[in-house]
């Protein structure tokens, strides 16, 4: 139960002030323990930082199950790109603290896990790709929906349009965030069907 809310704490305060800014002593003091108790549970704000990325990182992996089983429901490929997209864009609605800790994770790293994260970033965007993106791509262009394209051009393209996606949402109001995305998303779907 503590090392539970000592994790949950710690994210909180993790994606409020950032890694150095967070210091054990504030997460003791918001968990109502002394600070030597979480060396009982973490030997470190390191051990406890890279633990809830893993978590992050698993959930993340997981969701690509959960992403290819939804796109099973669909039988066009407008509507299954549509699907993957919506995944990204909407994600920029949820402002719950995982999705901010990731997002923070990605965009400013602690130092000392710049290289693990970026490492397992690369592994979780090649596993969206790969299983994912360009599979819907080259069914797309077998099936004539999509115009016969350059598909690592296509992944590019798409991929680019949701991490801008992942930033602009931070910089505006979720109405024009909206507008923002469904204008993308139109631009997008008419540069490559057929």
């Amino acid at each position: 139960m503590t090392r539970e809310l000592i994790k949950k704490t710690a994210l909180s305060l993790f994606v409020k002030n950032g890694y150095e800014g967070t210091r054990l002593v504030d997460i003791a003091k918001t968990v109502n323990i002394k600070t030597p108790s979480i060396y009982f549970h973490f030997e470190s704000k390191e051990q406890l930082f890279i633990e809830l990325f893993n978590d992050m990182r698993t959930k993340k992996l997981d969701s690509i199950k959960v992403l290819h089983k939804k796109l099973n429901k669909f039988d066009s490929a407008k509507e299954r790109l549509f699907c993957l997209y919506s995944d990204w864009s909407d994600r920029g609605y949820e402002h719950n603290e995982e999705v901010v800790f990731w997002k923070r994770s990605a965009l400013f790293p602690p130092s000392f896990l710049k290289k693990k994260i970026n490492n397992d970033l690369i592994i979780y965007q090649k596993k969206f790709v790969d299983e994912l993106l360009r599979p819907v791509i080259l069914e797309g262009i077998k099936s004539s929906e999509l115009k016969n394209l350059d598909v690592d051009k296509c992944v590019v393209v798409f991929l680019s349009i949701i991490q801008g996606m992942f930033s602009e949402f931070h910089y505006s109001k979720p109405e024009a965030y909206k507008e923002k995305i469904t204008m993308l998303w139109e631009y997008f779907w008419e540069s490559i069907k057929k």
